[in-house]
């Protein structure tokens, strides 16, 4: 594509779009920022802004001259914001597209409701210490408009979001990775059907010559894989595969057709990860079909300590573990945390509620979690749906919710935080909330 003297707007002053403003007018493209908010509340943002690009606050609609609109992840693509640009003919892609046509090197996508930032990293950094030059951006860490100024030789690792995937137009990976579907961004997507197509749109342009990695135990992840083009690769924690990664016992076992190779044992992997083994399995597949031999792998795995507030170990304090699951902000999230241990857990969760649905994680519940403790917003309602048949108590800051959970263990137990609420209500993001935990954790 070339951009010199071409109108572009941008919506969206967040990271990705200044990152695109600055890219774009490097290449000599006349770049107009928008965003709905006031100048006041932007100025952060405003200071890493190449010359030459304009501002407009307030508005997020696109100017009548523009040539192109790119939208930054948090701008729907359906705005009524958007509505004049579109009945003119306007191409209205998202910054996602833009970098993609403006890339030269292989990619490897990861999307998925849950896991995407670890798996994103992990693969990243097998394919790194396997020897494969390689940068890892995209929806985690740097955006991937500004890896392109730098490409690598041999791989992009990029996670991916719904929201990106709204204007992917020709989006084309070489390998792609849908890790899980489970209802989230509903207040956007509508409905999980239109959220799970979404997801699928990551290999809408894949062909026979690429690569589809596959969750095998996940329902909607088939259903969104159905009809594409790619090969498709699997990988279960549940039953082994024809093609793929899969968990036997302790073993992660990579099979192709009539051959099998064993690859790590999950208890040795670094005790950070050992909670992760549907995070391990992609990696160590796609790690595999990018050709880092499995020694590699498994001497990678010991080292990789995962990332913060992502089942995140804390401390083991008289044989009971602490896991800060903060990011766990989904149904779905809490689901995939609690299944990932077969000790007992007292679980930390609540919050600013996201509309889901607790009473489907009743019986999950009563199987996992020995007692919990209720915090935020979202505490009352949780409160109706467990309805007096668990044990259940109430907090009001963090402090206390720790105290009050470890009060509840024993030797070998699990005090998780989990919270399947948005933090809002008492925390300034997820991440205050998991270091808040952890600090209280190690105040014990």
């Amino acid at each position: 594509m070339k951009f010199k003297n071409k109108n572009i707007s941008i919506i969206g002053m967040a990271r990705s779009g200044i990152a695109a403003a600055n890219f774009l007018a490097e290449q000599g493209a006349r770049v107009t920022l928008l965003d709905g908010k006031s100048k006041e509340a932007l100025s952060d943002g405003l200071k890493q802004l190449a010359s030459g690009v304009s501002t407009v606050f307030q508005s997020s609609s696109p100017l009548p001259d523009a040539d192109l609109v790119i939208l930054s992840p948090g701008v729907d693509i359906h705005s009524p914001d958007l509505k004049s640009a579109r009945a003119s003919g306007t191409e209205i892609i998202s910054e996602l597209e833009l970098a993609y046509r403006m890339s030269e090197t292989p990619i490897i996508a990861i999307t998925g409701t849950n896991g995407k930032s670890t798996t994103t990293s992990l693969i990243g950094h097998l394919l790194d210490q396997g020897g494969k030059d390689v940068r890892v951006g995209g929806n985690i860490g740097v955006p991937f408009i500004s890896l392109v100024k730098d490409q690598p030789k041999d791989y992009m690792v990029l996670e991916i979001s719904s929201f990106q995937l709204e204007g992917a137009v020709q989006f084309h990976p070489h390998i792609s990775v849908i890790l899980n579907i489970t209802p989230d961004h509903l207040d956007r997507h509508k409905t999980i059907e239109h959220y799970a197509e979404l997801k699928g749109r990551i290999a809408a342009h894949q062909t026979k010559d690429d690569v589809l990695v596959l969750n095998h135990d996940d329902p909607w992840v088939h259903h969104v894989a159905a009809g594409k083009l790619s090969r498709k690769w699997y990988f279960s924690m549940s039953e082994p595969v024809e093609q793929g990664c899969y968990l036997s016992g302790d073993l992660v076992l990579f099979k192709d057709g009539e051959k099998e190779e064993t690859i790590c044992r999950i208890s040795e992997s670094h005790q950070a990860m050992q909670w992760q083994v549907e995070n391990i399995l992609p990696s160590v597949l796609v790690a595999r079909l990018a050709g880092v031999d499995a020694a590699s792998i498994a001497r990678t795995l010991r080292e990789f300590k995962g990332l913060e507030h992502r089942l995140e170990w804390v401390r083991a304090l008289n044989g009971v573990d602490f896991i800060n699951d903060s990011k766990g902000t989904n149904i779905g999230a809490l689901e995939k945390s609690l299944n990932s241990f077969d000790r007992p857990v007292v679980l930390i969760a609540g919050g600013q509620d996201k509309g889901g649905d607790f009473q489907s994680l009743k019986p999950l519940f009563k199987k996992k979690v020995k007692h919990m403790i209720l915090i935020g917003e979202a505490r009352l309602k949780i409160q109706t749906v467990l309805n007096g048949s668990f044990g259940y108590e109430s907090a009001d800051d963090m402090e206390t919710a720790v105290r009050q959970a470890y009060a509840q263990t024993q030797p070998g137990d699990v005090v998780l935080l989990s919270p399947a609420c948005a933090s809002f209500d008492m925390f300034r993001d997820y991440e205050d909330r998991g270091r808040q935990f952890k600090g209280c954790v190690q105040s014990l």
